[in-house]
């Protein structure tokens, strides 16, 4: 097995809630078990604070370099400090999108954080709080904001068209902005996912509005395959992964059948079975043993790895600028005016 095929798993044994736990100790034990990987692939995948939760709760800390646990302690401190700052935003932003009848539901990291799935709320990182509006009062939840303190916007230097949000809304005092949706996927795949049912279906959770649960699992494994490029790359994202197992999917065969019947989600199912026992009953067949297969040959060979990315992030790049000079004046007026036209003044 590769080094980072092992850590890898590695850090899915830790992480789930199936793995045995006298095994995992004895794994994490050995006098020559390489922790510095482990924090290097678990700062990536950001899930360093949900390594030291699950750890703590295994009661295997103990095992760990005390200067290790130190150091994990404290950055999940302040990741639970910090998500108790998003919290308190997102009952602010509940609260003014409520009384102005603004029919929303919040998504990802926040959801789950505010709905209460994880035992510990220093678990989750969380970067943006992502909202799901409906499209006909989309435009007047941004000026409600907008006036409500989130003054300031990031975003796309050209008109970025029929894109899944709108610009980041940024409040100065505050820790995280907001990415208001319209869609949760990229356009060519919103038939994935109906947004009037999303919204119409939602459930009230602490006050707050969240994704109904198989909604929930459906975007956040398409959010990863689809908008994160995970299907196209064949990738594993281990938050993705792990909040999947949060919101108990793997023990409800009926959305996994329903997940089985679109490649994306048998894609992901296959290689998240590679590492959680918690899927170990899904059914394979040809499709995801390959999908299983190609994601070997290209963690075990490093040469194979770099060429099928690297051809993979050409083709896109390439494609998508294409699409875009043909598609958007915007664009092209932006590259005219920022590209070409900057680097005539050198001259």
């Amino acid at each position: 097995m590769s080094k980072l095929a092992t850590i890898n798993q590695h850090m899915a044994h830790m992480l789930s809630f199936s793995y045995p736990n006298s095994q995992l100790a004895k794994t994490i034990s050995a006098a020559n078990f390489d922790w510095d990987t482990i924090v290097i692939e678990g700062s990536k995948h950001l899930v360093l604070p949900a390594l030291y939760c699950r750890l703590k709760a295994k009661q295997l800390l103990h095992i760990l370099p005390k200067e290790l646990v130190d150091y994990l302690e404290q950055i999940t401190n302040i990741n639970r400090s910090r998500n108790q700052s998003i919290l308190n935003q997102v009952h602010n932003i509940s609260k003014i999108l409520n009384d102005n009848s603004i029919d929303h539901v919040f998504l990802k990291g926040t959801a789950l954080l505010a709905s209460g799935y994880f035992k510990d709320n220093g678990e989750r990182m969380v970067g943006d709080i992502d909202i799901l509006v409906a499209k006909p009062q989309l435009h007047k939840a941004f000026n409600l904001l907008k006036v409500s303190g989130y003054d300031k916007t990031s975003g796309f230097a050209y008109d970025k068209k029929d894109f899944r949000h709108l610009d980041r809304l940024i409040a100065t005092d505050k820790l995280a902005a907001i990415e208001l949706h319209s869609e949760l996927l990229n356009k060519s795949y919103w038939s994935l996912m109906d947004m009037e049912n999303v919204i119409n279906s939602k459930t009230i959770v602490n006050g707050v509005a969240i994704p109904h649960i198989n909604h929930f699992r459906k975007h956040i494994v398409l959010s990863w395959q689809l908008n994160d490029f995970g299907h196209y790359y064949n990738r594993i994202s281990f938050k993705s992964h792990y909040d999947f197992i949060a919101l108990d999917a793997y023990i409800d065969d009926d959305f996994i059948t329903t997940l089985l019947k679109l490649k994306y989600g048998k894609s992901y199912l296959e290689l998240v079975k590679y590492y959680f026992p918690e899927f170990s009953k899904v059914p394979s067949n040809y499709y995801m043993t390959y999908r299983k297969l190609f994601y070997k040959a290209m963690l075990y060979y490093k040469p194979l790895n770099y060429l099928v990315s690297f051809t993979k992030q050409f083709t896109k790049f390439t494609f998508n600028r294409l699409y875009l000079v043909i598609t958007n004046t915007s664009y092209v007026k932006h590259i005219i005016k920022n590209k070409l036209f900057k680097k005539s003044k050198l001259f």
